[in-house]
């Protein structure tokens, strides 16, 4: 097949919703990867990296589909649920043994959630529903490849059931969502039990105590159109083991330049890093500086590239979804823009609700 793509991304939902608009489906914590099957298969990571030679139960695909390009999640179930760090350490693997090894013992569930193309024809612009009814005509389940199912409307209710049983968080799919390869649409949105956020190691700050010869935390960033932002530090969720092996890591990539601009204060004695190493965080919330709040480090992020790391990941999905909903031709109330004025502004809208009252709407940074 002559064509790639790249995976669809989602923005990030404060809470769980139900709608008619929407399917919801379970959030896989796992591989991201795009199948390309024909008479040979390609099983592509977000980073384009080739992934069969490191599941190569997956080779299975070829007997069930044909002339497809597919898009899921590469998972390991352990204990009933998926195991990011098993997927991520076969992964990692290179020998041809220690592959067959991992094969059998970790075995590997392609989780395919959506259909991008079939017989050579790019289904981009078909409504997600309709790619859903094709991709269950198109693709048989197997041994080590299953069809993604999904609720329809009641995604509160699928929510608390999918947190109930210890899944991370689900997906929420508007039905009349194209494929947008690359973009990170509010057309397709993750709702997690704790946010979390994939961000870029800047350097790290010298360690006391217990910790003297590793790091006290970790200097995390994101690129906000290509410019480096500081979000924050973290220096929870460390074994002793992932301390030792980022200290090894970190060798290979100081730097004397300073990543961030001058006018960003971090505290302590930093050392710079090349920007080139991704960890997941965990976090509370984000303060009013757009910081991490309670963060704490959930693991490296190999199969991401620094460059996605942008603060879209933490912006509120909210406002959007918001806006989407409003009538601006018959409601009284302002549509925000970036800046209204160089003064502060006020609004007081009349609010015809059950009860006639006003709001009082005050402008913060733009909004």
């Amino acid at each position: 097949m002559k064509r790639r793509y790249r995976p669809m991304l989602a923005q990030t939902a404060s809470a769980p919703f139900s709608s008619e608009d929407w399917i919801f489906e379970i959030k896989w914590d796992g591989i991201r990867a795009i199948s390309y099957v024909n008479d040979e298969l390609s099983i592509r990571s977000r980073n384009d990296k080739e992934l069969k030679h490191n599941f190569p139960e997956l080779d299975e695909l070829k007997t069930l589909a044909r002339n497809v390009v597919l898009d899921g999640e590469i998972v390991v179930i352990r204990e009933g649920k998926a195991d990011f760090q098993a997927v991520i350490e076969r992964a990692k693997a290179t020998r041809d043994h220690e592959i067959q090894i991992e094969a059998q013992r970790n075995p590997a569930t392609y989780v395919v959630f959506d259909l991008i193309e079939k017989d050579g024809q790019p289904l981009l612009e078909l409504p997600l529903i309709q790619r859903k009814r094709l991709l269950e005509k198109s693709l048989n389940e197997g041994s080590h490849v299953s069809i993604s199912l999904f609720a329809d409307k009641e995604g509160e209710a699928y929510y608390e059931a999918a947190i109930r049983k210890g899944v991370e968080g689900i997906m929420a799919k508007k039905k009349d969502s194209p494929y947008e390869p690359g973009v990170r649409s509010r057309n397709w949105l993750k709702i997690r039990k704790l946010a979390t956020c994939d961000c870029v190691i800047f350097g790290y700050t010298k360690g006391e105590g217990s910790r003297s010869e590793t790091f006290g935390s970790l200097i995390l960033g994101l690129y906000e159109k290509e410019k480096p932002v500081y979000v924050g530090k973290v220096g929870t969720g460390f074994s002793q083991e992932d301390l030792d092996a980022l200290m090894k890591i970190f060798e290979e990539l100081e730097i004397r330049e300073r990543i961030l601009p001058a006018n960003v204060v971090v505290a302590g004695e930093v050392v710079w890093l090349e920007p080139k190493l991704v960890c997941e965080v965990a976090y509370q919330s984000v303060t009013r500086d757009d910081k991490l709040r309670i963060a704490r480090f959930q693991g490296l992020r190999l199969d991401k590239k620094p460059e996605e790391c942008t603060t879209d990941q933490i912006k509120s999905a909210n406002l959007e979804e918001y806006l989407s909903k409003r009538d601006f031709s018959i409601t009284p109330e302002p549509k925000s823009r970036e800046k209204l004025s160089k003064n502060k502004v006020f609004v007081v809208q009349e609010h015809g609700a059950r009860r006639l009252h006003y709001d009082l709407r005050l402008e913060r940074q733009g909004v």
